[in-house]
């Protein structure tokens, strides 16, 4: 049985690094579950509550991700910049390293859960210069599919008002959520604490976004 998601054209898929900051995996053609069928994006149904909102990733406790080994690179070369990214990708999987992976799906979708390497092989086969690689490893938390933020979407300067981050699937705790990430479009407008409390600073518009595992949810604010 087939256990992997084709990524679509279009599709990109990102590791974060120490800093929180995203960057691209390049060439990673295939992000498995193993044991499981997973069936390619345009093949969902809006009816299948996984595949909807799963994107064709499922939930599953040992994932695997395939790829295209990109070939040493020199400075100034048309792949050098993609090299340079695999291989830093390819090292924390060598170091068993864990970090969060969103999936960025052609249609603007976008998923994410935390991942633990188990290591980075060679598969069999292929020319020297063309390999295909595997990284084998386990998903340590379950996928997070939409963040929604609610609350009072106006404040008074000076005035303080509570936002709220949902996710779907909306039975995943907190603590296995990861935490929320909250950032103000523009201080100069409103602030935002760790917890989404959000105090006006000058009248105006400013977007307050929410930030799970590389999923955003956000809410235009106005402050008056």
């Amino acid at each position: 049985m087939s256990e992997d998601v084709i990524l679509n054209a279009g599709t990109t898929v990102e590791h974060q690094v120490i800093d929180g900051s995203w960057k691209r995996i390049p060439s990673l053609t295939v992000l498995g579950a193993v044991g499981e069928q997973s069936d390619p994006k345009e093949k969902t149904t809006l009816e299948d509550r996984i595949k909807k909102y799963g994107s064709g990733l499922r939930d599953a406790p040992d994932k695997n991700m395939q790829g295209n080994y990109i070939p040493m690179q020199e400075s100034g070369d048309e792949h050098y910049d993609d090299f340079v990214l695999q291989q830093e990708f390819i090292n924390r999987c060598r170091n068993q390293e864990e970090f969060n992976v969103r999936v960025n799906w052609s249609d603007g979708e976008v998923t994410g859960f935390l991942f633990k390497s188990l290591g980075f092989q060679f598969n069999e086969g292929g020319q020297e210069d063309w390999k295909m690689w595997t990284v084998n490893g386990k998903q340590n938390s379950r996928v997070i599919y939409t963040v929604n933020v609610t609350g009072t979407a106006t404040v008074a300067t000076a005035g303080e008002t509570q936002l709220t981050a949902g996710w779907i699937p909306s039975d995943i705790t907190s603590a296995d959520a990861g935490g929320v990430v909250w950032t103000s479009s523009d201080e100069t407008k409103a602030t935002v604490d760790a917890d989404g409390l959000v105090t006006g600073v000058a009248a105006g518009d400013v977007i307050i976004t929410a930030e799970i595992r590389g999923v955003v949810g956000s809410l235009e604010v106005t402050v008056s």
